[in-house]
């Protein structure tokens, strides 16, 4: 099913999920960056939750582009 032909409820869970995780992805990459030692492994955790929010947040913006163009 592509994209383009869902349903506006599909669409709405589509985003309320993607909202989750970017969240969740917000409160993981906070809590890391606010920790008092920071080695190179946290850097490299703290990039990739960074670039998976960032994805997240592209992606609510494509179906929320989605959800105008079915009104």
């Amino acid at each position: 099913m592509k994209a383009e032909n869902l349903s506006t409820e599909v669409i709405l869970e589509k985003i309320s999920k993607l909202k989750e995780e970017h969240s969740r992805y917000d409160k993981l990459s906070n809590e890391l960056a606010a920790k008092k030692t920071f080695t190179p492994h946290d850097e490299v955790e703290l990039n990739t939750l960074r670039k998976k929010k960032l994805m997240k947040k592209d992606m609510i913006a494509y179906y929320e582009s989605l959800l105008k163009n079915t009104k």
